[in-house]
């Protein structure tokens, strides 16, 4: 089988997506990847899995007419080009240039929504415009399965188009390697260590979580705020790296910078969180807190209240509040044995539900539904 996969950025793909493409590689299997390389040596790192790599100038946010319409033209050449037996496209961009193309070209596709994205998350003419790509890309198309991380975005995508239900699947976030981020206790001094590690993006709620921080070590709790995060610079809702570095010359954080050894910090802090309003699927770095045992406080959205329940295996915030989160901090750092049993919760609900093997196994069956007329897989 010859499948092409189709995405924003390349670290985007290498962090959620190359244990699965690479059992294809493994299996025998053609596999070639189209989307932006910022990064050379990401495109190394890829390329030396056995995947090979086209570089497209994706500008993810631009809504221009002429530059949109350039891309999807250059990806319409590598298709005549590449020749896919699939096509698996993956966030919005991809998903609908992609879907236009596949559609033209009768090539089956794979739609992976890994979160609606914030465009959803406000009424306007962008949210309309793109819920209209969609509904033209699904409707009546039989050459189309779609994968969600999430059961709230599937109802979303059923509420707005017509697409047959049998077409949609649920698969639970990017997988974690539970030998890599095995069960780990945590260790207890006379400091609490919160992590904090994602993109540094204002509907993350990292300024949140610093303003709460700061208030409870002004009343005498003995925290540490441990920030570790990759500052995106296309993005508009970035946190300016000023900023970042100003808490920490404050010593309101102490700032990690860009880490490659997540596992580390999570084995050396007490507290994940990520207070986060994004309307994203599942955040990996909960999955792999979870996985290493540790307790979390998260935002009340979706993708983290799949895997985060409420005073079961952590706390799920309610209303995104300084004062909210002060009080599920304080409850947390004085109650270590309530941490510990979260922890030890999370991280058997890892090993039963998200799984790297299980999440593969899921994605393969879907590619097989797919490819139902065609002995490729």
């Amino acid at each position: 089988m010859r499948i092409l996969y189709f995405v924003n950025t390349a670290w985007y793909f290498d962090l959620h997506w190359i244990d699965r493409v690479n059992k294809l590689v493994i299996e025998g299997h053609e596999v070639h990847l189209v989307t932006t390389f910022s990064d050379n040596r990401i495109k190394e790192k890829i390329e030396a899995k056995g995947i090979e790599c086209w570089d497209l100038n994706i500008d993810r946010f631009s809504i221009n007419l002429v530059s949109n319409a350039k891309l999807l033209i250059e990806f319409h050449k590598l298709i005549k080009k590449i020749k896919p037996d699939l096509i698996h496209t993956i966030t919005i961009k991809p998903n609908i240039i992609g879907g236009f193309i596949a559609r033209m070209n009768k090539v089956p596709q794979i739609i992976s929504i890994v979160g609606l994205g914030r465009v959803f998350l406000s009424d306007n003419y962008l949210k309309k415009l793109i819920g209209l790509f969609y509904k033209a890309i699904l409707f009546n198309n039989d050459n189309i399965q779609m994968i969600f991380e999430h059961a709230a975005d599937k109802t979303a995508i059923l509420n707005m188009s017509n697409i047959s239900p049998g077409k949609l699947h649920v698969i639970d976030g990017a997988g974690i390697d539970v030998e890599q981020f095995p069960y780990y206790p945590e260790k207890c001094g006379t400091t609490t260590n919160i992590l904090f590690a994602s993109r540094l993006l204002k509907a993350k709620g990292l300024e949140l979580l610093v303003e709460s921080v700061r208030q409870l070590k002004n009343e005498g709790l003995p925290l540490e705020l441990l920030v570790a995060g990759i500052s995106d610079d296309e993005d508009p809702d970035k946190i300016p790296i000023d900023l970042i570095e100003e808490w920490s010359s404050r010593e309101l954080i102490v700032w990690l910078g860009k880490r490659n050894d997540v596992d580390a910090l999570l084995k050396n802090c007490n507290i994940m969180v990520l207070p986060t309003k994004y309307a994203e699927g599942i955040p990996r770095i909960i999955l792999e807190a979870c996985s290493i045992g540790r307790a979390c406080v998260v935002g009340n959205m979706p993708g983290c209240q799949s895997v985060i329940s409420d005073k079961i295996n952590g706390m799920v915030l309610k209303k995104h509040s300084v004062d909210e989160l002060k009080e599920c901090l304080r409850f947390l750092v004085e109650n270590p044995d309530v941490r510990k049993e979260f922890g030890i919760r999370s991280s058997q609900l890892i090993k039963d539900k998200f799984s790297k093997d299980i999440v593969i196994n899921k994605t393969f069956q879907v590619y097989k539904q797919a490819l139902i007329n065609k002995d490729l897989i």
